[in-house]
């Protein structure tokens, strides 16, 4: 949003969070480069890493495990990985995902992926954890884990399929833990079942548990009174405001969301005791819990990312921050998203408006692609590509923040991207503010790049076409201090990765930068 106060905030946050190594100047494409997460977890290795051998995709995707062994620790990496799929991506480059096992046996959740272009391995995606095995064999039948999955529903009717028991490794800390993963899937019924319940292939312990088709009955009323379904989860009596639905939850993920009550020191949960949320303290809630949802479902489905830091990492919200606060931000060190109410006369809840939710995300997902620093132009970019993905997101208009923005006055916005000039912000390099205030003007300069983004996918005829060049542009091409004619580069070479250097999608992105005066 265009606060200083949340400048400094995300400023901050994306400074804690930076934990690539390896070079980040944008001419040294070719060094490698090992990223990890917050607890020190290797998710991607990526650089010029070498010639691959082998006749096959696979067979060169197994010799660049062999490369990258040492960095995760990984003992033998023919009798701990699989092939599952091989396919090809843009241009020269290839993908193959491969599954992990211990003992032959696989290990629930755990991949990597190997990218490859025209022979030269570009990058490893993915975590390795050293685990431990609990059992090489199972001392019960597959049938009596069958029974004991079956019985820990409480379901005794007809199964709609049979169950069925496969034995994998669940991690548990540095422990993989024996089990039968069995499915039991009920849906004839008032609630429905669709279970997936790991009993322990030694005792018949159940070691986890979840319900997918239980997820998807609540309703909620949001700040504008508009009612919504909400993916809820029911606690003992209580619904909580928890979404299992995603892909994120094969690794235990989930959208959760909180509310701060007025405070800002501390949140709880927000639950219902009849799964309808329409009290006037959930609305809030609820919006911010739909539209994380929403959020989440653009990422995954049009660019094939898994959550902001694309490991399926819980996305987690928190409303009613202070009391009056216009603001909303997400909180690097927080590992979440923070929502204000608002003062009634700037603005109302920060969490009604789509295209704000999804701007406040996309600054998480821009810290775990090209982590643009918060400061000058590099900074300007990262308001820029939030406020980019906010309106295709929502892919209605050209105007950020206008469901939230002083609602006594009608068809005003925060930002204008069409006309960036409306909201005090210029439109082309030569009108550019040179400022020391908020962060070298990064929400002022911001209107610059977000005119190309304009101009760009109006020649396309789609915000969503044009924002899947953004944000390869962001994930491929740029570093944390990318500056405007940076990211005119960027944003080329990754249109040229889509749709071709001599593509009318090329010619038309080279138009839009140039119209905007950055060269």
């Amino acid at each position: 949003m265009n606060k200083k106060g949340i400048s400094t905030l995300v400023l901050s946050s994306l400074f804690a969070s930076v934990l690539m190594v390896g070079a980040t100047d944008a001419n040294a494409l070719t060094e490698k480069k090992v990223l990890k997460n917050e607890n020190g977890e290797i998710h991607t290795i990526s650089g010029d890493l070498g010639t691959l051998r082998g006749a096959t995709a696979q067979d060169r995707a197994l010799d660049a495990l062999n490369k990258v062994k040492v960095d995760y620790g990984i003992k033998d990496v023919s009798k701990e990985f699989k092939v599952k799929e091989s396919h090809k991506g843009e241009l020269s480059t290839s993908h193959t995902k491969f599954n992990r096992q211990l003992n032959g046996i696989p290990v629930f959740g755990d991949q990597l992926i190997v990218h490859e272009d025209n022979g030269r391995l570009t990058g490893v995606t993915g975590k390795y954890k050293a685990l431990t095995p609990t059992a090489t064999q199972a001392t019960i039948s597959k049938t009596d884990a069958e029974q004991k999955a079956v019985a820990k529903t409480g379901f005794t009717g007809l199964l709609s399929v049979p169950s069925n028991g496969v034995l994998t490794y669940f991690p548990s800390g540095d422990k993989a833990i024996l089990t039968y993963k069995v499915n039991v899937c009920y849906l004839a019924t008032d609630q429905p079942g669709d279970w997936t319940i790991f009993v322990n292939a030694t005792d018949g312990s159940i070691v986890e548990s979840y319900n997918s088709a239980a997820d998807i009955v609540g309703t909620g009323t949001g700040v504008f009174n508009d009612t919504k379904k909400i993916n809820t989860v029911k606690k003992g009596t209580q619904y909580y405001l928890e979404d299992r639905t995603k892909a994120m939850y094969v690794n235990g993920s989930t959208i959760s969301t909180y509310t701060f009550n007025h405070g800002s020191l501390s949140q709880t949960y927000v639950t219902d005791a009849d799964n309808n949320f329409n009290g006037e303290e959930q609305k809030a809630a609820v919006d911010a819990h739909f539209y994380a949802g929403k959020v989440y479902d653009f990422y995954k489905n049009v660019m094939g990312r898994n959550s902001y830091d694309n490991q399926g990492a819980t996305i987690i919200s928190g409303v009613h921050y202070s009391t009056g606060y216009n603001n909303a931000f997400w909180s690097s060190s927080m590992g979440q998203m923070v929502y204000g109410d608002g003062d009634g006369t700037e603005m109302v809840s920060l969490s009604g408006a789509l295209d704000v939710i999804g701007h406040e995300l996309t600054h998480a997902v821009t810290e775990y692609t090209s982590g643009l620093i918060y400061k000058n132009q590099s900074g300007a970019l990262n308001e820029s590509w939030s406020d980019a993905l906010g309106v295709a997101i929502e892919n209605k208009n050209w105007l950020v923040g206008e469901d939230i923005w002083t609602p006594a006055v009608d068809g005003d916005a925060l930002r204008y991207m069409d006309t960036p000039s409306l909201g005090k912000q210029p439109e082309k390099m030569s009108q550019y503010v040179v400022t020391t205030k908020d962060n070298g003007g990064v929400h002022t300069n911001s209107g610059i790049p977000n005119k190309a983004f304009y101009l760009f996918a109006t020649s396309l005829g789609s915000r969503v076409d044009a924002a899947k060049v953004w944000y390869a542009a962001s994930r491929d091409y740029m570093t944390q201090t990318t500056d405007f004619s940076g990211a005119r580069a960027a944003t080329l070479l990754a249109c040229q990765d889509l749709y071709g250097q001599g593509s009318t999608q090329y010619t038309a992105l080279q138009a839009a930068w140039t119209a905007v005066e950055v060269n």
